[in-house]
């Protein structure tokens, strides 16, 4: 009895020094009335997440810069090494994270909405506090232009004669080259991406195009979309499925403060809010998967009864190598 008693006094006391440190967080925020966000999600995505945070605190003014991952992560170094310092917030991918981390341009925010998360998806130092959401890497295909008999069951399949001209994909992969390198190892992976690469894939830039892009038909198979988008346009009536081919990567997405966000408490308000349910909420209603406990998923199947295999942010370490090797392929 005494013990219960013991937590539920601790239980109070902690909320309580909650409660306070988010009214002095939400009191710093609005003398300074602005945040600036730099992601990678889709444009309807940013516009949607970021509506939803003005609503909640309408006394902030959101500033968005949208682009892929080496985008995003090129414009905050570039900026930091001309001190030029704008962004607040970082919604990047946990490889880029990593680089960020290594190139000390972020600060540690320990939202107390983490503690909610499972143990593999947090990070003690609070540097790279996850997760905005995860993405999973499947292969897309229309419905029009694909049989039922001629689906790929798996990546290798996408090997045969058939499928030459008759692909397409995203010509920025280098992530995901490193992530199949811990699975596969590298001369299986660089094997298949050349391999790929005879296939005369047509290539593009950006997963959300290239899921469009299928479903349109201009070509019947992507060899990587994440998973999500193809099954909102899915739900929408497009003639697209997936394949949820092996290994499943699961990648995760995170949100980050920057080292010298000019509106730091605005950026810690922002991490708390994506962090919490009412965020994340928010991310689980537009299809994206998340991976806080309670909130529910519109696409189950992408992560029931499916094998993920998570990547790891210290691929990071290897970018520049793994990038350029990748590159020396694909071109």
């Amino acid at each position: 009895m005494f013990t219960k008693t013991i937590f539920a006094v601790f239980a109070v006391l902690l909320f309580l020094l909650s409660a306070e440190a988010l009214a002095d967080t939400v009191g710093e925020a609005k003398k300074e009335g602005n945040l600036v966000f730099y992601g990678t999600m889709s444009s309807p995505d940013m516009v949607r997440l970021v509506k939803a945070f003005e609503s909640k605190y309408p006394f902030l003014k959101v500033q968005t810069f949208r682009a892929n991952s080496e985008r995003v992560l090129n414009k905050i170094l570039t900026e930091a090494r001309t001190g030029s310092y704008f962004v607040d917030a970082i919604n990047l991918d946990g490889i880029n994270g990593w680089v960020l981390k290594e190139k000390d341009t972020l600060q540690p925010h320990k939202s107390a909405e983490t503690e909610a998360y499972p143990e593999e998806f947090r990070d003690p130092a609070g540097l790279m506090p996850c997760c905005l959401y995860i993405v999973t890497n499947v292969i897309g295909y229309n419905t029009n232009l694909v049989s039922k008999k001629d689906v790929p069951k798996g990546f290798a399949d996408l090997l045969d004669p058939k499928w030459r001209g008759k692909l397409g994909m995203d010509a920025d992969e280098s992530e995901w080259f490193s992530a199949l390198i811990s699975v596969w190892g590298k001369e299986k992976t660089v094997d298949f991406f050349r391999g790929i690469m005879k296939q005369k894939p047509s290539l593009h830039r950006g997963h959300t195009l290239l899921a469009q892009l299928t479903a349109a038909g201009e070509f019947p198979v992507a060899v990587n979309v994440f998973g999500y988008r193809p099954l909102e346009m899915q739900s929408q009536g497009a003639p697209i499925e997936i394949v949820n081919a092996d290994p499943v990567m699961s990648r995760p997405w995170g949100v980050f403060l920057a080292k010298r966000a000019p509106h730091p408490n605005a950026g810690r308000l922002f991490i708390d809010y994506v962090l919490s349910v009412e965020g994340q909420k928010v991310l689980a209603s537009l299809g994206r998967t998340v991976v806080r406990p309670g909130v529910p998923q519109k696409f189950p199947r992408l992560v029931e009864g499916v094998k993920l295999v998570p990547v790891k942010s210290e691929l990071g370490k290897d970018r520049e190598e793994m990038s350029k090797l990748y590159y020396s392929i694909v071109k």
